[in-house]
């Protein structure tokens, strides 16, 4: 039965995406709604249908590598004629580099004589991201993409719909493959399909932003195929479990495949965004907000951890597994000091996607079993509170006509069910009981043994609750202005729905969640398991205790005094003086300072532009993650 699911959820997405592109705009929405159904039963069946090893051999798997080969070819020449066609010479140079490591490959590596499909309960849980978070993404698109586009003058849709379909599909296969040569192939296609997805707008910031992802991302996919190439032909190592299973040998094994597994986690830093390849993710932004939600959360960034913990048997408890873990608790600080700064929203999320998948790295990194139990844990809550903002932030823009957090003040009076949305993502970010903050708190007890890392966790996590509790603050808080127009469409409210009602129902069943998934996939890839529980209102691991019930209580408490005082205040207009003449005669909000000259007052949050913006902090980040790349490629030696 399994053989059947593996094979259904790479063909069906595809199908989906032809469907989009042949059927006229008025299908749209009944394909998207089967592709939801889809998505939720064929994920829940292959969670049913248990873990194991599909393989494909004899004349079915002759005929499926052919196929590999023709898409592999066609993938470099769609690089090769879109670069000359826009005249990016770099691109077009990294696509021939990529030409000349395939013909290599091609010629020299020896040849696989099957392929293998590796279901595990990390793929399970991804291929649930994927294919629940994902379609509900597309069914989001139904109700967003007519206003988008006509904004725009854009009429695009049919190859919007078949690139998020084919995405799904390619990640579908990335994940569950385990052959090396195919999870490559499925990991360009997603290159090719992000590049695709944010140029769409197709006028010159949205194709620059393409090229730059593109370009990135072709980084990291040299760096990956030369890493499989070193596997190979010197360790004949194909598979993705093979790597971990020859490292685990023992320490001399780790030490001899420490360079090609340093240049496929430089592959997964790319894919993730990490400093310095995190422009291509913050460029994304251009594209439309279902686009953003699906890079940012379900597929492209998550494939990229993916493969980084996939790999911790190759380097647990080593040199490149320090420099691993200071690196992306460092991309986790500088991302979270640079969020603090921005107020567009879609900014600060995409700073907050980086940060995070940094601390999923830097969990990896640490490589004990409470460490990749708290990475494997984050991907899941991440990706759903992170894809329920994004989709938020969408339908806000088109509810107010702007994205600037300053503009979204007293939105819980304008649209209070999507405030109350967007209100319980921020705050599944922030606090117990929820799940991502859990998973911090153990991602910080893990690192309590690193000074370096642990110093990093702790201010890029202050960091985060300053930024997200100013936004909060924002949308929570009353306004004179009138109530604003907005449609309540169900292919729009629903998905967010279901992501909010993800949230709670998996902090709920964390435990659970934790003893069916995370348990057993921490027992195959390090031999052990950590003992985590949480009874009472207590979340106990192999280090200390944390007591959250006191935390929710005081939560719950705040909500209940909110609704049962909010109609004994009456909102009231006052006067202001700011500290000099005001001039009322010109504008009511115009005052003399003590240089003589008027200046107009402001109300807003604290941004710390002078001290967190992005021309203070880029290049230093760049430098310093430049720097723990090189140490990562010598071997991890700090």
């Amino acid at each position: 039965m399994i053989e059947t699911t593996v094979m259904l959820l790479i063909a069906v997405p595809l199908l989906f995406s032809f469907l989009f592109l042949g059927l006229g705009k008025s299908m749209y929405k009944v394909l998207a709604w089967a592709f939801f159904v889809f998505g939720v039963i064929a994920s829940v069946q292959l969670v049913r249908d248990g873990v194991g090893v599909y393989e494909i051999t004899g004349p079915d798997f002759a005929m499926l590598e052919n196929v590999v080969l023709v898409l592999e070819v066609l993938v470099i020449l769609f690089i090769l004629a879109v670069s000359a066609k826009y005249k990016n010479w770099p691109t077009l140079v990294l696509g021939i580099i990529s030409a000349a490591v395939f013909a290599y490959t091609f010629t020299n590596a020896p040849h696989a004589e099957s392929a293998v499909f590796n279901i595990d309960q990390f793929s399970q849980v991804m291929i649930l991201i994927v294919n629940i978070v994902g379609t509900a993404i597309i069914l989001f698109a139904t109700g967003y993409m007519d206003e988008y586009e006509e904004h725009r003058h854009l009429n695009r849709q049919r190859t919007f719909y078949f690139t998020m379909s084919f995405f799904l599909a390619s990640m579908n296969g990335l994940v569950m493959a385990d052959t090396l040569g195919w999870l490559f192939l499925f990991w360009e296609l997603t290159t090719l399909c992000s590049f695709v997805l944010i140029s769409y707008n197709m006028d010159q910031e949205g194709i620059d932003n393409g090229f730059r992802a593109l370009a990135l991302n072709l980084v990291g996919g040299i760096a990956l195929s030369v890493g499989i190439i070193i596997l190979a032909l010197n360790y004949d190592i194909g598979t993705l479990s093979g790597i971990g299973i020859y490292a685990g040998t023992d320490a001399t094994a780790m030490a001899a495949v420490a360079l090609p597994v340093a240049l496929l986690c430089i592959g997964g830093f790319a894919k993730s965004a990490q400093m310095p390849f995190q422009s291509w993710l913050l460029g994304a932004m251009v594209a439309p907000t279902p686009v953003s939600a699906l890079l940012h959360s379900s597929t492209m960034v998550n494939a990229g951890v993916f493969l980084v913990v996939k790999l911790v048997p190759a380097f647990a408890g080593s040199s490149l597994g320090t420099a691993i873990a200071v690196y992306g608790s460092f991309t986790f600080v500088m991302c979270s000091a640079l969020a603090l700064s921005q107020r567009n929203a879609k900014r600060v999320l995409a700073y907050s996607t980086i940060a995070n998948l940094g601390l999923i790295i830097a969990s990896a990194g640490i490589g004990t079993p409470l460490a990749v139990a708290a990475a494997i844990m984050l991907i899941l809550f991440h990706a759903i509170s992170k894809a329920l903002l994004f989709l938020c932030t969408g339908e806000i823009e088109h509810t107010i006509g702007s994205r600037d957090i300053e503009d979204m003040a007293g939105l819980i009076k304008k649209a209070p069910y999507l405030t109350t949305l967007a209100a319980l993502g921020m705050v599944s970010m922030l606090l117990p009981p929820f799940g991502v903050l859990l998973t911090k708190w153990v991602s910080m007890e893990a690192a309590s043994n690193n000074p370096i890392v642990i110093v990093f966790l702790i201010l890029g996590s202050a960091l985060t609750t300053v930024y997200y509790a100013k936004w909060l603050g924002t949308i929570l808080s009353s306004t004179m202005d009138k109530y604003a127009v907005h449609n309540k469409r169900a292919e729009t409210y629903f998905p967010l729905s279901v992501l909010g009602f993800s949230i709670v129902v998996s902090s709920v069943l964390v435990f659970s969640i934790y003893d069916y998934f995370i348990k057993p996939q921490v027992e195959i890839l390090l031999n052990t398991a950590p003992a985590i529980s949480g009874e009472a209102g207590q979340f106990t691991s192999e280090i200390g205790a944390f007591a959250y019930a006191a935390i929710f209580a005081v939560l719950a408490l705040a909500i209940i005094l909110y609704l049962a005082t909010r109609s004994m205040f009456t909102p009231r207009m006052a006067g202001y003086y700011m500290c000099g003449e005001n001039n009322m005669e010109r504008d009511k909000l115009m005052f003399r300072n003590g240089l003589c000259t008027y200046d107009k007052s402001n109300v807003s949050n604290i941004y710390l532009q002078n001290t967190f913006g992005e021309n203070k902090l880029t290049t230093l980040g760049y430098a310093i993650s430049i720097i723990l790349i090189v140490i990562a490629l010598a071997g991890g030696v700090l």
